[in-house]
């Protein structure tokens, strides 16, 4: 019986110092993990000596990093990146933002811009300057050099920065989406000047004084690409008249003599 109680007592007592030698372990851990902390936001060897900016087209590197708020001898791991991304997208041609450590000095952002694809005109004259999703990106009095298509069917004059344009119809939206597929894919050389979605039973676009009659927005990029295969093959591109694509069948032209 003796012998019995002494074995249990000796288990209890190997339990009890294999607890305290657990508890010790993860007090010493806590202790490292504690310094190794301190290190890491104390050492100059955690700033951050190197900004690095990809996926920029149209910003400047250096307008990405002011907007950031970010600056060199910053301690990478103080750095708030949620907030510095919030800062980033604050311009309307950011449309996303990632931002990565590089340890031990090191911070990659990395963009994704928006194209201006379309303009239309305030009631003040001005210029709103639009992407394929409908985003505003700017308002501005000129634009020149940028390569924009017109647009028309919008309340320009509701037009706010950062803001999709007010639209009665979403479906108007998702044009946008479509002509922008078709203005990067399009090599045929034709400047289309003009998309009027105002109704959205009569679509029309405009090839200089060619007026493209497409109807509804269904099988459009079919009725374009016939459209244009018809202003090419019979020369029409400093014509002036319409085609009508609006309908299956044949397509009508006429061109004024």
């Amino acid at each position: 019986m003796n012998v019995i109680m002494d074995k249990s007592k000796n288990e209890l007592i190997i339990k009890r110092r294999r607890k305290k030698r657990i508890k010790n372990s993860i007090l010493l851990l806590l202790l490292l993990i504690s310094i190794l902390v301190t290190l890491c936001l104390k050492l100059d060897y955690f700033n951050i000596n190197n900004i690095e900016v990809s996926g920029n087209r149209n910003i400047h590197k250096n307008e990405i990093i002011k907007l950031s708020s970010i600056e060199n001898g910053n301690n990478i791991f103080y750095t708030n990146l949620k907030k510095a991304r919030t800062n980033i997208k604050s311009n309307p041609y950011i449309q996303s933002v990632d931002i990565k450590r590089q340890l031990p000095s090191t911070l990659q952002i990395n963009v994704v811009e928006r194209d201006a694809y379309f303009y239309g005109m305030d009631s003040g004259g001005r210029y709103v300057v639009v992407d394929n999703e409908g985003v505003v990106l700017e308002i501005r009095k000129e634009i020149n050099n940028m390569k924009l298509l017109k647009i028309q069917g919008f309340d320009f004059s509701k037009a706010k920065v950062s803001k999709t344009l007010p639209v009665d119809d979403q479906r108007k939206i998702k044009l946008l989406g479509t002509f922008a597929g078709l203005l990067k894919a399009d090599k045929s050389g034709l400047t289309l000047s003009i998309i009027d979605i105002s109704n959205l039973l009569d679509i029309k676009m405009y090839y200089g004084n060619i007026c493209v009659k497409l109807g509804n927005s269904e099988d459009i990029e079919n009725k374009v690409n016939m459209a244009v295969n018809i202003i090419i093959n019979n020369k029409l591109k400093d014509s002036k008249g319409y085609i009508d694509v609006s309908y299956q069948g044949n397509p009508v032209f006429y061109i004024e003599k």
